[in-house]
């Protein structure tokens, strides 16, 4: 789920996820992060050079900190998964694999709270406006751009996606196990009422809370949020989003233990990559 209140930083969340993806160009984003992040930036506002620069430092204490924390955790938690794999996983199992890795992402996002509410608390006000002003404009695009959809497009989005996701961790798709994918995407097609009310009131909170960022609790709420964010979290629409995540770890044992012996070692193939590439980045 896309969520507007953390589009702007999602770069910084998206850290541990980019530590997954094998290969030298993950590696180079995590390394050159204090370019890439303020560039990203420069999209949704306008930095001075002093703030420019304070964020960059910070980010690059905060990276220090991931490196040397985090990343370790990573490592140990995709050998144990792969550990794991090596038999059919149960929906229990994946319900806590789920859990624990969500856990090191918010963790990572802890990290790189300090670096993120300073920031803040130095903008403008215009600069707070130019934020959300960006924000506004692109989930307007966002939805103009999915009411032109009808169902059966917005599904066939899904399916494609989940496909392609699929295949790059497994290989090939048997029936089966597209009739599994083809299901995952029903269901995701109807629990998008519940996302869309999820981020319409996880933005409302971000809002909210930039209109107190000069205050001494700002940091630990503003961290609490993008743990939310990262954990989907959103009190109003929990257990609907509880009974999604239980359908959903149900739907991936079905497939997990749908996998042939060539597709299973495939995917542990592919996380020993991933593994290498995060001891990598550890070293450097």
């Amino acid at each position: 789920m896309s969520l507007a209140c953390a589009r702007w930083y999602r770069p910084l969340l998206l850290l541990c996820v980019l530590a997954f993806l094998s290969g030298c160009a993950a590696r180079l984003a995590y390394n050159t992060m204090n370019y890439w992040v303020p560039w990203y930036l420069d999209d949704y506002v306008s930095l001075t050079p002093a703030q420019a620069s304070r964020f960059e430092s910070e980010l690059l204490q905060a990276q220090a900190v991931h490196r040397r924390q985090e990343l370790p955790k990573l490592h140990q938690h995709i050998l144990e998964f792969q550990q794991d794999l090596q038999r059919p996983l149960t929906s229990e199992q994946i319900r806590s694999y789920h859990y624990s890795f969500t856990a090191l992402a918010e963790q990572s996002a802890s990290v790189f709270t300090p670096p993120a509410a300073n920031l803040l608390r130095y903008l403008s006000n215009i600069q707070i406006d130019q934020i959300n002003s960006k924000i506004n404009k692109e989930l307007d695009e966002l939805r103009v751009k999915r009411d032109k959809l009808s169902q059966k497009e917005k599904l066939q989005r899904y399916t494609t996606r989940f496909e392609k996701f699929s295949k790059e961790w497994i290989g090939s798709l048997t029936e089966e196990q597209q009739t599994i994918i083809e299901e995952l995407a029903k269901y995701q097609l109807d629990i998008e009422p519940v996302f869309f009310s999820a981020r319409r009131g996880l933005y409302q909170q971000w809002q909210a809370l930039l209109s107190q960022r000069h205050r001494p609790e700002f940091d630990a709420r503003f961290e609490r949020l993008l743990r939310d964010v990262v954990g989907l979290r959103y009190a109003p629409v929990q257990s609907q989003l509880d009974q999604y995540l239980q359908r959903r770890f149900t739907l991936m044992a079905q497939l997990n233990q749908s996998l042939s012996s060539s597709q299973r070692q495939y995917l542990i193939n592919k996380l020993t990559d991933t593994r290498k590439e995060i001891a990598v980045l550890i070293q450097q």
